[in-house]
């Protein structure tokens, strides 16, 4: 096992998985990654529920449960329109308790969550690790002391 995975199956280490990108494989069109605009997206979620076919990654299904769910989170961005869908996924997908799903309105609040779990488990910054596909929001994270894993760290986990 990598140093990597050793520090995230760490017990003393709490992991938050982003949801769009990270745990939700977002695969709606034909060839394509998302077949739907931007501008469209509320319309689209309204009328297919994208989140109920989402794929969910086995690599990272096999890493929750070699972890176990007691430091497991997850934390996304998500309209009202579309966080029954996120949160109904995570649920039917990985065993993260209902309580440790965390919903917020703006990519900044998810420092705002880190932080949150930090002082719920008495941790300090650096033993909680974000996994997250955007660079921007990784930054943010280590920047404020937080562990950060680029999903593409999971490719190889084999559990």
């Amino acid at each position: 096992m990598s140093e990597l995975f050793d520090f995230l199956l760490d017990p003393q280490t709490a992991v938050v998985f982003d949801i769009d990108g990270v745990l939700a494989v977002y695969e709606f069109g034909t060839h394509c990654h998302s077949a739907c605009p931007d501008a469209d997206w509320e319309t689209y979620v309204r009328t297919h529920d994208p989140y109920a076919s989402t794929r969910p990654v086995p690599e990272i299904q096999r890493f929750v449960r070699a972890k176990g769910p007691k430091h497991m989170y997850a934390c996304s961005v998500a309209a009202d329109f579309e966080a029954p869908g996120k949160r109904d996924f995570v649920l039917a997908n990985y065993d993260i308790a209902p309580d440790h799903i965390c919903l917020v309105e703006r990519k900044p609040q998810k420092m705002d969550f880190l932080q949150s779990v930090a002082d719920d488990l008495a941790l300090p910054r650096d033993r909680v690790a974000l996994v997250e596909d955007t660079v921007k929001t990784l930054d943010a994270a280590c920047e404020k002391g937080f562990a950060t894993v680029h999903v593409t760290s999971f490719f190889g986990f084999n559990g």
